[in-house]
């Protein structure tokens, strides 16, 4: 692609060609009808794109959305990435068309493959840990959307606008029924007297590629239950996860200091040999 005599990188594919926009009827802007992955990609591989095209393969089959070739799709995000360390988020919108709210029996789905640079802080959070604050922003609980990564994304927007305002990496996001689900970008785990604890997600939040990663390493044991406000206080370590950023440890939240502890170390050990190496 080239710009007034310069080569410029293309940063996005529409539908595997560049791009830059989308048309303004486009579903997933005008309702949030769209699902979305946001993946990890080294030297042309994603350790973990099994695990993305599962959720993604899923979550389409739920909310009727037609998949593009797994092929076709991971050839273009290496096209997209080439030999970097970076971020692509992948889109899957419900296209054009229908009548309002109501969808075309068969969409023309539109695939976005869209190019991020690496995030410096991970390495200083993986180490040093994040700072958290309890979110006032309460999820929606017993949602048909539970569990996939999808358009509708308000309610983390509204928290990681909170969050940024009281200077903090991170927040602790409840359901309306005061259940702990989630962070604003990552799963949580949190150890209560000895055992590691996640909160389940059959009701809200999302359930996260690098949580399960974690889960299927024979090394961990971690068990999802319905937490409570009384739970994260008493953790005694608490860990926020996903695909990306990998393992962090809380080492503040809201006005207490945690550590990261034994578990946390090793398990980020676990994620750098097995993922990253």
């Amino acid at each position: 692609m080239v710009c007034s005599g310069h080569w410029v990188m293309t940063e996005a594919l529409i539908n595997g060609r560049p791009g830059s926009s989308v048309p303004v009827d486009d579903r997933a802007l005008l309702y949030g009808d769209c699902l979305f992955e946001t993946i990890a990609f080294r030297s042309g591989q994603a350790p973990l794109w099994r695990l993305h095209w599962q959720r993604l393969s899923t979550s389409s089959a739920r909310l009727g959305l037609v998949l593009p070739d797994e092929n076709q799709l991971l050839g273009e995000c290496r096209q997209l990435a080439g030999d970097e360390r970076c971020v692509l988020r992948v889109t899957l919108s419900r296209g054009s068309g229908g009548r309002a709210y109501e969808p075309l029996s068969e969409p023309d789905c539109r695939r976005i493959v869209h190019k991020h640079p690496w995030p410096d802080r991970i390495a200083r959070q993986r180490e040093h840990g994040v700072r958290a604050v309890t979110s006032p922003v309460h999820l929606a609980c017993g949602s048909v959307l539970a569990g996939m990564k999808h358009g509708n994304r308000l309610e983390q927007v509204l928290a990681a606008r909170d969050c940024a305002a009281r200077g903090a990496d991170e927040a602790l996001l409840f359901d309306a029924a005061g259940h702990l689900v989630e962070a604003i970008s990552s799963n949580l785990v949190v150890l209560i007297e000895g055992r590691a604890l996640t909160p389940e997600t059959s009701q809200a939040g999302v359930a996260g590629v690098g949580l399960q990663w974690l889960e299927e390493q024979d090394e961990v044991q971690i068990e999802a239950e319905r937490l409570t406000r009384d739970d994260a206080a008493r953790a005694e370590e608490i860990m926020v996860i996903n695909s990306v950023a990998g393992i962090r440890p809380i080492t503040a939240m809201d006005e207490r200091r945690l550590e990261a502890g034994p578990s946390c170390r090793a398990w980020q050990r676990l994620w750098t040999d097995r993922l990253e190496s």
